[in-house]
């Protein structure tokens, strides 16, 4: 017997070897480039495969393959036309597929999704443009009005009409929601039902009628609201004031006037709950100890097109992602939990799996990755219980030269407790530190799995300390919001009491710290250097926030008054206590080496950022290094520029901390 499964195991991970051969150093161009291969998914008959393919390994310019499921031989190339990409796609039925559309923004280099969908066989004819026009021109401006649809229903009875989500932008204030059937050989559309608010979300039922509404509503001082259609009309079932909790609808329950839904008004953390429509009785079905639940797994009743669904269970990410069963009977838990036996220290999802009704062999695509590996799509034939190799994600990585990523829990001056992830490199200790604080703040965390930039530093020599400070996201509310007005208050302290931990525990010294972040990252990376000048060697901004007061006059966020509200209540409401949190405020206590990265065309925080630190630094004389593109956004996408700021990036810390 153990023979048995250490033989199954063996050929289970063998599936995962890369396709490379070389010994040498991994080179910084693979760190660079981005996947090949995402988002592999099955068609419902299981004939065809799809998946979105760069063979610049880029990010724009993505293509939509079709596979031969037997012989996994590429078979069509669909583009979406002009210089737009595709960015995501479903199968709408056996022989058509939806893609959505994205585009780069005029000289800016980043990519967006533009709201254009169109509709294609499988062979590439019969595109017909459902949103948009695929005249990118007109999409070029992110402000500009347009139209978003998402798919609410695939009408599995119906092969050639889908029900459409239809969301309106550009106004200041948007629009209401429509819920429309769509042909998706035509084009046309019937317009079924509205929102009660602006910008809702909307939700079938597992027969394809709308039942609920639910969001943030902006003409009620964004307070998140539910309402259940009866008839015609909309009943609120639930409505709480801003940052006090929200109940989320999930999925409905098979056979059941209820719900499954996420909820944390009377918690702290998010936790999964029954929730009856008719007598509003709340039965709690799982909470985690410290972190909110996160994406549920269904099992799918064979033949429905993926449309009605019971509840097997929940993934939840404390430190590495697991999945928590909460069925018994599940045969998709069955599936799921032996699938995951078999690839240890991986995370094993199914992405998607055949539906049609009496066929001859049920198929399921199965993506693996780890802290290691970019991603690994799979075939697994449920019927004679065989995996196969469909794609790898990013065919350069090899997992054997990847370093592990380690959880870790260290308590704060305070008492409180913060979680992240250690990365080191080969060899013994003390290593050389870099404390890479992840951006938003608000909302974002870091999460356990591959990160070029890490396994970068990694494979250079670095040690890279992530950590999930103060108002950090998947920790509870009261983690998130006891962190507003706190951007150089204790946000910053949890960075410094996590990089004398690290000096405590042996991992690296005094003198050979760094620290480097994008965006409220790169504001972390200046602030903590000029708040604690001794603890840190050298501090690198990338896309960087400097100047809070310059936040609220330049940039996408200011736009709109409740990215102004955000703003005052979040991070700073006078300009006095703007001043205060901004880190040029105290450039004279620096002693840190300065690098300054931006993107010309940053749209999120502007190219004055880094302007105004590179003036206030030059007024002082102090030397800094500047890299900036002028077509990039907010971060690199360019696979040569990307290359150059990893180059440059080791180069300079290299300089202040390397061996």
């Amino acid at each position: 017997m153990l023979k048995t499964i250490a033989t199954k195991l063996i050929i289970a991970l063998s599936l995962l070897a890369p396709n490379i051969y070389a010994n040498e150093q991994t080179p910084l161009r693979h760190f660079a480039e981005f996947n090949t291969w995402s988002s592999i998914k099955i068609s419902p008959d299981g004939s065809y495969l799809a998946g979105i393919v760069d063979t610049d390994s880029g990010l724009g310019g993505s293509k939509l393959m079709v596979i031969d499921t037997k012989t996994m031989e590429n078979l069509h190339q669909i583009s979406i036309g002009g210089s737009g990409f595709i960015v995501d796609f479903s199968w709408a039925n056996n022989e058509r597929l939806i893609a959505w559309q994205g585009i780069k923004s005029g000289t800016q280099e980043l990519p967006f999704r533009t709201g254009g969908m169109i509709a294609v066989n499988i062979d590439g004819t019969k595109k017909r443009w459902l949103y948009g026009s695929g005249n990118s021109k007109q999409k070029a401006s992110r402000f500009s009005s347009s139209v978003s649809a998402e798919i609410a229903d695939r009408l599995p009875k119906d092969d050639r009409h889908v029900l459409m989500e239809v969301r309106t932008w550009g106004s200041k204030d948007g629009a209401l929601t429509r819920l429309v059937k769509l042909n998706i050989y035509n084009g046309r559309t019937v317009s079924l039902a509205s929102s009660p608010f602006k910008n809702a979300s909307l939700m079938v039922d597992p027969d394809g009628e709308l039942r609920l509404a639910y969001g943030s509503d902006i003409d009620d001082e964004e307070a998140w609201k539910v309402f259940l259609r009866q008839g015609e009309s909309w009943k609120l079932l639930s409505k709480t004031d801003e940052y006090k909790g929200r109940l989320i609808p999930q999925a409905f329950v098979l056979n059941e006037e209820a719900i499954i839904i996420k909820d944390n008004i009377e918690t702290d953390t998010e936790a999964l709950y029954h929730f009856n429509l008719e007598s509003g009785k709340k039965t709690l079905l799982y909470k985690h100890p410290y972190v909110d639940v996160g994406d549920l797994e269904m099992d799918y009743v064979k033949g429905t097109d993926n449309t009605k669904a019971y509840l097997a269970g929940v993934w939840v990410e404390p430190d590495y992602k697991t999945f928590i069963p909460l069925s018994d009977e599940s045969e998709h838990n069955r599936m799921l939990l032996a699938l995951q036996a078999q690839f240890p220290e991986h995370v094993v999802e199914i992405t998607s799996e055949t539906s049609a009704k009496d066929l001859d062999r049920e198929l399921a695509v199965v993506s693996v990755w780890s802290d290691k590996l970019p991603g690994m799509y799979l075939l697994f034939d449920k019927t004679n219980k065989k995996l196969s190799r469909i794609r790898q994600a990013h065919s350069f990585i090899d997992s054997n030269k990847m370093r592990p990523m380690e959880p870790y829990k260290i308590t704060v001056r305070d008492g409180k407790t913060i979680y992240g992830y250690l990365t080191r490199p080969e060899g013994e200790g003390p290593f050389p530190l870099i404390m890479h604080p992840h951006g938003g703040p608000y909302g974002p965390r870091d999460r356990w799995g591959f990160n070029e930039e890490v396994q970068m530093l990694a494979s250079r020599g670095y040690a890279v300390l992530q950590v999930n400070f103060r108002g950090s996201g998947g920790y509870g509310k009261d983690f998130m919001y006891s962190a507003f007005q706190q951007w150089a208050g204790e946000m910053q302290d949890d960075l410094t009491d996590s990089v004398r931990w690290a000096i405590d525990s042996g991992i690296t010294e005094e003198g050979r710290v760094c620290i480097y972040g994008a965006s409220y990252g790169g504001y972390s990376a200046l602030m903590s250097a000029v708040k604690e000048p001794d603890l840190y060697a050298c501090t690198a901004g990338y896309v960087g926030v400097y100047d809070l007061e310059l936040m609220t006059k330049k940039g996408d966020i200011q736009r709109r008054d409740e990215g102004l509200d955000y703003v005052k209540e979040a991070i700073c409401d006078t300009p006095a206590s703007c001043k205060a949190g901004s880190p040029i405020t105290y450039l004279d206590r620096l002693k840190a080496d300065v690098m300054i990265i931006h993107g010309k065309d940053d749209q999120r925080v502007p190219f004055a950022h880094a302007e105004v630190l590179r003036d206030e630094l030059d007024k002082r004389d102090i030397d800094y290094e500047w890299l900036v593109k002028a077509k990039e956004g907010h971060g690199f996408v360019n696979v040569d520029n990307r290359e150059e700021l990893y180059k440059k990036l080791l180069a300079f810390f290299d300089r202040n901390i390397g061996s």
